[in-house]
């Protein structure tokens, strides 16, 4: 399964089990109520902004969308780029790591 659809397996589940309805959650978000319907039926992709508003109405955090595949390819994305340039970039810590956080 790609990514995007997994985005929206997700976002719809979330939105199922909060009992929002399509209309109410597009309303909350400000997204037109059949572009958001077209989003979570697959017809139509969700553009970045569009998922930051949802994540933000139903109080997601935008990690909940990443596979434990993707969090342990960013921690070691993460830690080459300290190993190459150093923590001090962009105050990032060594210890620190995507794959431990849910």
């Amino acid at each position: 399964m790609n990514h995007a659809k997994l985005v929206v397996i997700r976002m719809e589940e979330a939105r199922d089990s909060r009992g929002i309805s399509v209309a109410e959650l597009a309303r909350r978000a400000s997204i037109d109520r059949k572009r958001l319907w077209y989003i979570l039926d697959g017809q139509r992709k969700m553009r970045a902004d569009e998922f930051v508003r949802l994540c933000a109405v139903m109080g997601l955090d935008m990690g909940f969308f990443l596979t434990n595949e993707m969090k342990e390819e960013l921690a070691y994305r993460r830690q080459k780029v300290i190993e190459d340039y150093g923590t001090g970039l962009c105050g990032l810590s060594p210890t620190a790591s995507f794959a431990s956080r849910k």
